[in-house]
């Protein structure tokens, strides 16, 4: 299944060769289970399995798109270089491959592991391969929002995607902050015309400066409340600066008439939406021409921790990693700033619980990430486990 996934380009937006093509291979293997493409408008697309009638019992959910592209010359602008990915590899226990991280290698695991458990569970269960699982600015409708939408809400949901050893219950909301300055564009060689002086990159120096200190100052405001409110919750808060756009590298004696500074801001939730915004606009205020805009990617409550799929969860983490351990916990997690996949499902009111594997460290291309294949089938296994006894 992992080579079905990994064998066909599905950037954000344009998941549906990939959908259709995983569809028809789902299909032909696991006749009796529903497998479907789920259009999402354009070439976008998310690819649902079902079992049973009615609502679900648990939606086990991961995403088909890739953070980057896979087209070294459109991810190069992030990842400085052109040349090709190397293809999909499987040697011995090693798989290796684009995208594999995100989110490929857990939807893999996810996938067989609703194959095997559709011969054994009674009720109703999902399998949500989602197009459009990665934040990008600008972009509010997923596959995630298009099923919650589409289908009575399922009892609780199950994220299949890396992240800390044990179960998270809780993920931080995400915002994506757009710092813009103004001014008047003019040629260089013409200095005594600009506004403000040195025109508007003269100010990118100060701009940045003042954004990370706001930045840092604001999560470490926000990670002491939410620790006051709830010493034991899982997730964290970060900040960085993602992109910084001004002016044309064809024409770089011209001063640019906009500068924009793109960033990325991960607090405890729920959030209030706007605060961060206003609070970085406050204290940008001794620039000329500045505004803030914030999206808000995704906020929403943490899951109890006795909620029926976190236990589930849970017992199935234990059974499979610690089996000779009666009453294992694993270790409590902290600080998760890690993506988000599950706080779109817990702001629509349902229980969640998100756990997974990992890639291995990566030693070589970092486009490229490495799993084991037997790690892979134990994650199966868990997943199998939760889908059987929920």
């Amino acid at each position: 299944m992992l080579g079905e996934l990994a064998g066909t380009a599905s950037p954000h937006g344009g998941e549906r060769p990939l959908a259709e093509a995983f569809a028809a291979w789902a299909s032909s293997r696991w006749p009796s289970i529903d497998w479907r493409v789920r259009p999402l408008g354009g070439d976008s697309a998310s690819v649902l399995a079902t079992t049973g009638d009615g609502p679900a019992d648990v939606v086990l959910y991961s995403h088909l798109d890739t953070s980057l592209t896979g087209d070294p010359a459109m991810d190069a602008a992030i990842t400085g270089r052109d040349d090709p990915v190397p293809p999909y590899r499987h040697e011995g226990d090693t798989v290796s491959g684009f995208g594999l991280g995100v989110a490929k290698a857990p939807a893999a695991a996810a996938g067989v592991a609703f194959a095997r458990a559709a011969e054994q569970a009674s009720g109703t269960a999902h399998l949500l391969l989602a197009a459009r699982g990665t934040h990008r600015w600008g972009v509010h409708d997923t596959g995630v929002t298009e099923y919650l939408t589409a289908f009575p809400r399922p009892r609780a949901a199950v994220v299949a995607k890396g992240g800390p050893p044990g179960v998270l219950r809780q993920e931080p909301a995400a915002l994506y902050l757009r710092i813009r300055l103004e001014a008047g564009w003019g040629p260089l060689m013409l200095p005594g015309l600009l506004r403000p002086p040195g025109g508007l990159l003269s100010q990118a120096g100060a701009l940045l400066a003042a954004v990370q200190s706001w930045g840092s100052n604001y999560v470490a405001d926000a990670t002491q409340q939410a620790l006051r409110v709830d010493p034991s919750r899982q997730d964290g808060a970060s900040f960085g600066l993602g992109a910084l756009r001004a002016g044309s590298p064809e024409k770089p004696d011209l001063a640019p008439a906009a500068l924009e500074l793109h960033c990325y801001l991960v607090l405890p939730g729920p959030v209030e939406p706007g605060a961060a915004a206003a609070s970085l606009r406050a204290a940008l205020s001794g620039f000329d021409g500045v505004s803030v805009d914030e999206l808000l990617l995704g906020d929403g409550p943490g899951t109890p921790a006795d909620a029926p799929i976190v236990r589930v969860a849970c017992d199935a983490y234990s059974s499979e990693f610690h089996p000779h351990t009666p009453g294992y916990s694993a270790p409590p997690i902290s600080g998760w700033t890690g993506s988000t996949d599950g706080v779109a499902f817990r702001a629509a009111g349902v229980p969640t619980a998100r756990l997974g594997p990992r890639p291995a460290p990566n030693t070589g291309d970092p486009r490229v990430d490495t799993f084991s294949v037997s790690e892979l089938a134990r994650w199966c296994r868990v997943y199998e486990r939760i889908l059987v006894s929920r």
